[in-house]
């Protein structure tokens, strides 16, 4: 599992935001995520890339615990 340093935190946040879609249709969605998870690594640059795996998990954790913006469809 990648480490996340708070840079990538704060523009995951922002990336998920700008995809309005909430996080429990993402994460239900495989080809959706998958996308999510290219274009996200794609701005981040991180090495090696993030998973989807992963990514549904910081998105996750971060609705767990508040940080992540409200999206309603």
């Amino acid at each position: 599992m990648g480490k996340w340093n708070s840079s990538e935190i704060e523009e995951l946040k922002r990336f998920y935001q700008e995809n309005n879609v909430p996080s429990d249709r993402l994460v239900k969605d495989k080809d959706a995520l998958d996308r999510f998870a290219t274009e996200f690594n794609n701005r981040v640059k991180h090495t090696p890339n993030l998973t989807p795996k992963e990514i549904a998990d910081q998105l996750f954790k971060l609705r767990k615990s508040g940080k992540l913006p409200r999206i309603r469809k």
